[in-house]
């Protein structure tokens, strides 16, 4: 078995046993709980990025059959509900393009959609960072048939001397430049400039920096944006896959946050420190694996 197969052999064995997990997650609230929407969206994402993604299983059963549980979890009260939608308005379009993907209907959720989208439209943006930073949205309600056509936006440049020494919140700004520059990688035209060839270099500097300090979100956001690049010819991709294929736990989850576990359970009082602290990172790591592994998948063009 060569190399690329043995990887490949991997990611799918990663898949199968974050599905598993994901599967059992639910049970995690306690045999009293219902569960919270948060999880139940994230849990939903999870299932498909693993079916779709990774198993590339076209079945997607375990998928499928949890999209009515989903909408279960959807509070009756329409104001409940909208409150809670509105805490993280991504997550749930990524959850209703994967419903409306198996035709499951949510009137809650299909309100919101319209609602939010009707917002941005009429919503002027203050500046180009505001713009990027609500990108993600727009892009989603686009893929949704529920915005306008986006406009093109601008990779802007820095020095790479400001770029090695940038910190986190420049940082930041620019990975939502850059996903927002190349439309999740749909936009190769223009992107052949000295600037890419120099975040060919150095983002791999700083994503390897950011996983050395077990700042695993920022690093993993880095690694995405190589995709979005189309920078499918340097090493240090598969050096990244590696290193996340290696945080995944026996059971199936991903990350070693033992201590940061500890110190919620002492300052929280949640009914599963797990499922909030494990749940949105494995979530994260899946979508990296995925995109990393299969440049033909996109999470945010999946559904």
């Amino acid at each position: 078995m060569d190399s690329r197969s043995l990887v490949s052999e991997q990611v799918r064995s990663a898949g199968a046993r974050a599905r598993d997990w994901l599967v059992a997650a639910q049970k995690l609230e306690g045999p009293d709980s219902t569960l919270n929407p948060r999880h139940a969206f994230q849990i939903l994402v999870g299932l498909w990025i693993c079916e779709q993604g990774l198993i590339e299983d076209q079945t997607f059963a375990c998928t499928s059959a949890y999209t009515h549980k989903v909408c279960q979890c959807i509070p009756d009260d329409t104001e409940e509900a909208m409150e809670f939608l509105y805490s993280d308005p991504a997550l749930v379009l990524f959850s209703l393009g994967i419903l409306r993907f198996f035709d499951v209907h949510s009137s809650q959720i299909e309100l919101f959609a319209t609602k939010i989208s009707e917002l941005l439209q009429e919503h002027a943006d203050q500046d180009e960072e505001e713009a990027n930073e609500l990108f993600l949205v727009r892009f989603l309600l686009r893929r949704l048939h529920l915005h306008a056509p986006l406009p093109a936006y601008t990779l802007h440049e820095m020095p790479a001397g400001k770029l090695i020494d940038a910190d986190d919140a420049s940082v930041s700004m620019l990975v939502k430049n850059i996903m927002a520059a190349t439309h999740y990688g749909q936009v190769t035209r223009g992107m052949e400039t000295n600037f890419v060839q120099t975040l060919n270099s150095l983002l791999p500097v700083i994503m390897f920096d950011y996983f050395r300090t077990y700042n695993l979100e920022a690093g993993m956001q880095i690694l995405r944006c190589m995709r979005y690049l189309h920078m499918y010819e340097n090493r240090s991709r598969g050096a990244g896959l590696h290193f996340l294929l290696a945080q995944q736990q026996t059971d199936g989850h991903f990350g070693f946050l033992a201590y940061e576990l500890n110190q919620l359970k002492t300052t929280e009082h949640l009914t599963s420190p797990d499922l909030h602290v494990y749940l949105p990172l494995t979530v994260s790591f899946l979508w990296t694996i995925a995109e990393t592994a299969h440049p033909q998948f996109v999470l945010t063009q999946s559904f």
